[in-house]
């Protein structure tokens, strides 16, 4: 096809692609043709525009009374926001515990003892009423009823009605605080109410402080400055109420140091040593307890005893002292003593020992010369007194001598060398061993103590003709009580009616009756109990005793309680013996065909002396169906044996 022929589509295309016909572009320009503008009409708004625009929507007129509602909606909504902005600024109508206040008059400070009168004001500002009003007032601990100081007064609630919009109501309020001089009380005031019409409850708090003045108690206290190392000395503590009101349960509580001991006491302590109560006192009256003891320490050593007197919360103050009202600190110097004096029983240090019956007990007795020069003639003596000693036992060791007539042991001391004198800071030993007479020849219910009074005394060489010194020391060896206890199986008799195979068998249960008795010969005891568990295969079923006893059985421990409480001395003797039975039933397994099974084991009687305050604990053997104390037993019935072949 020549190139004629080509259109021009073709022929570009071999133009742009061909690589020998490429020519540079001839730089040919032509002008660009005007275009024709058509021509605009001067007036564009046509007859067809015309007749739309008579057509267009003409606005309604609004009426005079619709613009009257308008207005008045318009004021409406004004006032409405006016009105909610004054209730919420202002208050009114508009319920707030803002505007409901406590006010408390009385004094901020006052003299424990003394009565605390208080006028209480609640005043309802708001617009509305208060309706179910109470006042609930939380004291501080120490608080007292004023009509009854022993009374503990913790909390009161006083109902009061309707409180009208912008009234109060006024009441008063009476406590006695007791305390420390210094420490502030916070008395809590609330008061709860509702709103007409609302199920809801309101609250509004207040707190009143008031500081503890001066106390209503004075303390003083009459020790020596200094004593002597294992001297007795007496301590004097006075109590003074210095208040116009009684004040009830007044209570002495004191803390001994280490190393002190108390010998006796004017007034019995109504708990262990150290707490008495002393009662009512009324203003100006005082009470006085004086303390005999001994303190034991070192040369120029410094021991503190306090002192604390106060209330109970008990009408019969026992062993607590609830409130503290006044405290006191007393310091006393020991010094050393001119001759030294330890006593050890058994090895003990103390000043009561609890000794069983007839047991020996070795008292060792230990003295020293303490003084810078020498000491002469040394001689020791020990008192031994009380009706349970038995003055054949006593066994004096060290070159005693004892004179069974007044109970008396001498010592006349003598140094290594043999010369009866004491050079300085030289000391010895000498025992004595004794024992109390057998339980059953003790006076039940009588003081059955043992007594030991120590006298040691000897000449200073510098002093010569001018008297001697001395040391004194006493100690006492209590006897505990002494319990018997016995424990026994029966099948034939006893409260129960046993049933079952003798022997025992395999597949077969067989019922036994285990009875428990408790005698004591002197001494009452307190907390007293037994306890036994039961043995493989042993099923409780039931318990009888002679008289009304507490017994109870723990399925889940398999074990019997017994609670005895109280046993009083001479029970078993002057009296009949605490008895108890109660019913077994053992099913015997193939594991113990052959053997005598264990019904009741680790059997223990446990109780406390009321006067030495030991405890008394005895292990009873273990009851197997070995019917020792059956009359109707056999040899041979106590082995279990195989069961039947069908």
């Amino acid at each position: 096809m020549n190139e004629k022929g080509k259109s021009k589509i073709e022929g570009l295309n071999d133009r742009l692609y061909s690589r020998t016909r490429y020519r540079d572009p001839l730089d040919k320009r032509s002008p660009v043709r005007e275009l024709e503008s058509p021509e605009i009409e001067s007036k564009w708004q046509t007859p067809e525009l015309d007749e739309m625009l008579k057509h267009e929507r003409v606005p309604p007129k609004v009426g005079l009374f619709m613009k009257k509602i308008f207005v008045l909606a318009l004021l409406f909504f004004a006032a409405a926001i006016g009105i909610s902005g004054f209730i919420f600024v202002g208050g009114a109508n508009f319920v707030s515990s803002k505007n409901v206040d406590i006010s408390v008059l009385g004094p901020t400070s006052i003299p424990a003892g003394d009565t605390l009168g208080l006028g209480i004001t609640i005043s309802n500002r708001n617009n509305a009423d208060l309706e179910f009003v109470n006042l609930s007032i939380q004291y501080p601990q120490g608080s007292r009823n004023p009509d009854n100081t022993v009374e503990s007064l913790t909390y009161t609630k006083d109902t009061l009605g309707v409180i009208g919009a912008g009234t109060e109501t006024i009441r008063n309020a009476r406590v006695v605080l007791l305390g420390p001089s210094g420490e502030i009380k916070e008395i809590k005031l609330s008061v709860e109410y509702k709103v007409k019409g609302s199920n809801a409850t309101f609250y509004k708090d207040k707190v009143f402080e008031v500081v503890i003045g001066n106390s209503p108690i004075l303390l003083t206290v009459e020790n020596p400055q200094s004593i002597v190392s294992g001297e007795p000395f007496t301590t004097k503590v006075s109590v003074v109420l210095n208040a116009t009101e009684t004040l009830k349960n007044v209570v002495l509580k004191t803390e001994y140091p280490h190393g002190y001991s108390v010998i006796d006491s004017s007034q019995k302590p109504a708990s262990e040593d150290n707490l008495w109560a002393l009662g009512d006192l009324i203003p100006g009256s005082k009470k006085t307890i004086s303390i005999r003891g001994q303190l034991v320490g070192e040369d120029k050593e410094e021991r503190t005893f306090r002192f604390y007197a106060g209330v109970s919360d008990f009408l019969n103050a026992d062993n607590n002292l609830k409130i503290v009202i006044i405290s006191l600190l007393d310091t006393i110097v020991i010094d050393r003593p001119s001759i030294g004096l330890d006593v050890l029983f058994n090895g003990e240090n103390v000043s009561t020992y609890v000794a069983p019956a007839a047991r020996t007990t070795r008292v060792s007795i230990r003295f020293t010369n303490n003084l810078p020069d020498k000491l002469l003639n040394p001689r020791l003596e020990a008192a031994l007194l009380g009706a349970a000693l038995d003055k054949l036992s006593v066994r004096v060791g060290g070159g005693g001598l004892y004179d069974s007539g007044d109970s008396k042991v001498v010592w006349s001391l003598k140094n290594s060398s043999g010369l009866p004198e004491l050079a300085p800071g030289e000391s010895g030993q000498v025992t004595l061993d004794f024992s109390s007479l057998p339980g059953l020849s003790l006076s039940r219910g009588a003081n059955n103590d043992i007594t030991l009074n120590f006298l040691m005394t000897g000449v200073p060489v510098n002093t010569v003709g001018q008297g001697t010194i001395l040391a004194r020391d006493t100690r006492t060896v209590r006897i505990s009580s002494q319990v018997n206890f016995s424990s026994k199986v029966l099948r034939s008799l006893g409260p129960f009616a046993n049933s079952g195979p003798l022997p025992p068998m395999v597949g077969e249960s067989t019922t036994y009756s285990i009875v428990f008795s408790v005698g004591n010969t002197r001494g009452d005891l307190t907390d007293a109990k037994v306890t036994a568990s039961l043995g493989q295969g042993v099923s409780w079923l039931g318990a009888s005793s002679f008289t009304s006893e507490d017994i109870s059985y723990d399925p889940a421990s398999n074990l019997v309680t017994w609670n005895l409480g109280a046993l009083a001395s001479d029970t078993g003797f002057s009296s009949a013996s605490r008895e108890l039975a109660f019913q077994i039933s053992l099913a015997p397994s193939l594991s113990q065909i052959g053997t005598a099974p264990s019904l009741v084991t680790g059997i223990v009687f446990s109780g406390r002396d009321t006067v030495t305050g030991e405890i008394v604990n005895i292990n009873g053997s273990s009851l197997t169906t070995r019917l020792v104390s059956d009359p109707a037993f056999i040899q041979g019935d106590d082995i279990v044996v195989k069961p039947k072949q069908p």
